[in-house]
């Protein structure tokens, strides 16, 4: 997934994104993102000015992590670790479904209204497992209106699943 900054923060982010094929829902691997500014910073007065060859090369750098993150995000290795590393975690049972998905909500200040549709999604999914509360968020994401929203709770699915784990266990 590429996020650029509108705002004039000259950011721009490439992070690997999973998706299921069953049900069209993202997995967003956060830990992995590759952040970059891609504007030359500002510099006081007084400071260095940067000569264009020196700028010229920081944006080529920036070209070249950009190309080698990609590289590594698309590696048939790197999908299998993480895969890997996503199901050993899904697999965590659910026992209290209400009290665990007001945890992550609470945790990830979602709404009261997007706790509800991802009960909701959860009890529908009938995965009682860590993993079904990640594909719950990410479910409950697609019916958002606004794409601001829906692409944050998208962002944190993984992140909520491993609360829900993290919560279930120390029950």
């Amino acid at each position: 997934m590429v996020s650029n900054s509108e705002t004039g923060h000259g950011r721009f982010k490439i992070t690997p994104q999973l998706v299921v094929q069953v049900c069209n829902n993202g997995m967003t691997i956060n830990k992995h993102a590759l952040s970059e500014v891609h504007l030359g910073g500002k510099l006081d007065e007084g400071q260095i000015r940067w000569s264009a060859d020196t700028q010229a090369t920081a944006l080529e750098l920036i070209g070249k992590k950009a190309r080698d993150a990609v590289s590594a995000f698309l590696d048939p290795d790197f999908v299998r670790v993480q895969l890997h590393a996503i199901t050993a975690e899904a697999g965590v049972p659910i026992g209290q479904p209400t009290e665990a998905i007001e945890h992550v909500s609470k945790k990830l200040n979602f709404t009261g209204e997007q706790q509800e549709a991802i009960l909701r999604d959860f009890i529908a999914g009938g995965d009682c497992t860590s993993g079904g509360v990640l594909h719950a968020v990410t479910s409950a994401a697609q019916r958002v209106d606004n794409a601001d929203v829906a692409y944050e709770m998208e962002r944190l699915g993984l992140r909520a699943m491993s609360l829900a784990a993290a919560h279930a266990t120390t029950r």
